[in-house]
This record gives C-alpha cells, structure tokens and sequence, in this order.
C-alpha cells in the first residue's frame, strides 16, 4: 500500500468508527487537503482491488473496510 492509499484508507475507516457509514468523496478530499474528485475515486478503487477495502457498487458512502460488516443484503 503506498502512502497516499495509506491515509485515504486512515480516512476512511477512521470516518466509519465515529460515524458508522463511509466518507464521501468530498469529505475525504476536505480530510486529506487534496484536490481532484476522479484521483480520490482511483485510489478507492485500487484499495477495493488490492482487497483491504470493500464497497457496494452504485451506493453513495459504502466504501468501508474490509473487517467493517454491515446488515446482510448490502
């Protein structure tokens, strides 16, 4: 995992343990001080490949990771 797939997984799950549902992409880049939507998306991804995290496709904020479980169906 590089350094930045790092904090934006330090992010998200960090996001999940106060909230208990995942960030959008505009609050991770608000939280990482970063710009540009579609690179915030790419990593998500990456980190969804590389299987520490886990999302439920065309659902908004279910980027989560991968020890994180959520009601069945999801």
């Amino acid at each position: 995992m590089t350094p930045t797939q790092r904090d934006i997984y330090n992010v998200i799950e960090a996001f999940w343990n106060d909230y208990g549902y995942g960030p959008s992409i505009d609050e991770i880049l608000y939280m990482t001080n970063r710009k540009g939507r579609g690179n915030i998306q790419r990593i998500i991804n990456r980190l969804c490949e590389l299987g520490h995290c886990k999302r439920i496709p065309n659902l908004a904020r279910t980027v989560r990771p991968k020890h994180v479980r959520i009601r069945d169906g999801l």
